[in-house]
């Protein structure tokens, strides 16, 4: 069995075939919640940062989807973002490389504790090539947060192009994807379905 050099190669086959997570999409995963309004702040960031040309991820990341959680943040403290961290769990089956948001709900310290309850990847093309990347970083969280006594049953993530996004949810051996999308087109919903992701865990 070939085993991926990183999280960056997973593709959903991999989680099958080396940890038996299968994978199922789920009708309105998040539904219900409530719309959470955006700031002024956030809206103006947005508009101005679209005019910078964004080739890559990072600048996506950068860009986009960092101002977008920091606004979620400000009214979510107890929670802390981490980026672009180095998040080597298993190297040997490959749960090792760069995160490029992980959330804490252990906010009182600079480093990375558990435990670590989410994941969110910024990608520059197909959210749906990424499904097996996001999976295996949100197992890696499990079994981190396993190690460390904290054994919390679900994991939620999501795959961004920075424009769209579609969340995840780790149960059991069950990665479910969301079939709903959301989108910086409506971004009342989009900070509505985030925060019922960090609502979960309060």
């Amino acid at each position: 069995m070939k085993i991926p050099k990183s999280y960056r190669y997973y593709k959903l086959s991999d989680l099958k075939a080396i940890f038996q997570i299968g994978q199922r999409f789920s009708q309105d995963m998040l539904l219900p919640f409530q719309n959470v309004e955006p700031s002024d702040l956030l809206q103006k960031l947005l508009k101005r940062n679209l005019q910078i040309p964004m080739k890559n991820e990072k600048a996506k990341s950068e860009f986009l989807v960092a101002p977008i959680l920091t606004e979620v943040w400000e009214t979510n403290q107890n929670f802390k973002p981490l980026s672009g961290l180095t998040f080597n769990v298993e190297s040997s089956k490959g749960l090792k490389g760069v995160c490029d948001f992980l959330i804490s709900s252990k906010p009182d310290t600079a480093d990375l504790e558990s435990p670590v309850v989410c994941i969110f990847e910024a990608k520059d093309d197909n959210i749906e090539n990424w499904y097996g990347q996001c999976g295996a970083e949100m197992l890696a969280s499990r079994i981190f947060n396993e190690r460390e006594g904290n054994n919390i049953k679900i994991i939620h993530g999501a795959v961004t192009n920075g424009f769209t996004w579609q969340f995840l949810k780790l149960e059991d051996q069950t990665l479910s994807i969301d079939s709903q999308r959301y989108g910086t087109a409506n971004l009342p919903q989009l900070l509505g379905a985030i925060q019922k992701v960090y609502d979960f865990y309060k």
